[in-house]
This record gives structure tokens, sequence and C-alpha cells, in this order.
């Protein structure tokens, strides 16, 4: 029965927490994370002033002090790292450019890394020494390696579409462009847009195959490095089509004149 009981209550928490979650505006939850963020940064100084009067004092009274405030200020910063996270997924949920599979693919890592938060804080309540406190704050580390790296491979895959978004534009305008080319000298700047856009893809390509190896056990910041590369190349491929297509529509203009 008491069982019985436990799970319900969980189950009502959960549930709020959810009704809460979802009742929050982009700008609301982006202000609690501000809020936190600073609470985290004055757990952070309480923290460095105790372990400044243990070493002035070496007081038994200092190195409690010094446990009560480093557990503290792990409290704060996962307390942060959720709020930040709460945040990025419901400004991915209300941005209409980013299409629902990767959507679902941020929800998805954003939950994964609230179970890890929450674990982590179950870990920090159980912190009882400076050596415990140590070994918690090197999982925590490690913890947020991971979340950074679902962050930075999930806003690469979001670049990804956008610049895809472009090409397609880019393509759409050529191809009006040579429909209407007939007699005029436009010919040779449409085929250097079109080279020009057939590398932008090839790059862009190269760029998601990249971000989506940007994982924990791989080379993630090699492979965000040679992504972001890749996607600087396609930028610049885009602005060289963008300016054949320019001159394009000029000499058709001129010629049908």
């Amino acid at each position: 029965m008491r069982q019985k009981t436990s799970a319900i209550i969980l189950a009502i928490i959960l549930f709020t927490q959810i009704i809460a979650v979802s009742a929050l505006s982009t700008g609301d939850a982006k202000n609690e994370w501000l809020n936190l963020k600073q609470i985290s940064k004055e757990k952070r100084e309480l923290y460095r002033d105790a372990k400044t009067d243990f070493a002035a004092y070496n007081s038994e009274v200092n190195k409690q002090d010094i446990i009560n405030t480093g557990k503290e200020t792990l409290h704060a910063a996962l307390n942060e790292a959720e709020a930040w996270l709460i945040w990025k997924e419901l400004v991915a949920k209300e941005n209409s450019q980013i299409p629902a599979n990767l959507k679902s693919a941020i929800e998805s890592d954003v939950e994964t890394n609230l179970g890890k938060i929450n674990g982590l804080r179950s870990e920090v309540d159980s912190i009882t020494d400076r050596l415990d406190l140590g070994i918690v704050f090197l999982k925590m580390i490690g913890k947020y390696s991971e979340l950074i790296t679902d962050v930075a491979r999930n806003n690469g895959l979001v670049l990804v579409y956008r610049a895809n978004l472009r090409i397609e534009s880019l393509e759409s305008f050529e191809g009006k462009l040579r429909a209407v080319a007939k007699d005029t000298d436009s010919n040779e700047e449409l085929d250097l847009a079109l080279l020009s856009i057939q590398e932008a893809k090839s790059n862009i390509e190269k760029s998601k195959n990249a971000y989506n190896k940007v994982i924990i056990g791989g080379t993630p910041l090699i492979k965000h490095a040679e992504a972001n590369s890749y996607l600087g190349v396609a930028r610049v491929n885009m602005l060289e089509a963008h300016s054949h297509l320019t001159v394009a529509y000029k000499q058709i203009r001129g010629a049908k004149q």
C-alpha cells in the first residue's frame, strides 16, 4: 500500500513538472535560466570563501563548511544546466524553421540530459566528505561535456537545415532564369552559378555528415571544427552563386528590354 501511494505521489509530481514546463514561454524560461545562473555564481563565490577560510584556519568547522558550500554549488550548477536545457528545448519547439525530425532529436537529447542531471542530484545529496565532493565534481564535468556535445551537434544540424533552405531558393531562382535565358548572353553566368550551387550542396552534405559524428566516444571537437569548415566553404559557394545569378538576371533583363 505504501509503495502504491509513493508511486501515485511521484506521478503527480512528474505531471505537475510537465505542466509547469509546458506553460513556460521562451522568455520566462530564459529569465529563469539567467536567475539560476546568477545564483550559481553566488554559490561558487561562497565555496571559494570557504576554501580560503579552511586554508587559513584548518578547523573542523571550516572543513564542514567546504562540504556544505560545495554541495550547494553543485546543486546550483545542476539547476542552471536544467533551466538552460528547458529554455533551449522551448526555443527549438517554437522555431518554425526547424523540421519535426530535428525537433524530435533535440527533445530526445534534452530529456536524456535532464535524466542525467536528476541522477547527479542524488549523488550530490549523498556527499559526506571532500573526497566525495571531488569525485562527483569530476562526474559532473564529464556529463557536462556530453551535454555540450549534444547541443553542438544539434545546433550544427540546424545550421545545415537552414543552408539547405538557402540552396533550394538559389536552385529555384537559377531554374527560373534559365527558363527565360534563351537568346541572351547569360548562360555562362548561369552555368557558373549552377556549379557554385552544386559545390555548396556537396559541402553542406559533408558538413552534415561531420556534425552527425560529433558524439562522445569519437572525436567531437575535431568533427565539429571539420563540419564548421565545410559549412563555411558552402557559404562562400552560395555567395558566389548569388553573385552569378545577379549578373545573369541583369543580362536577361537588359536583353528583354
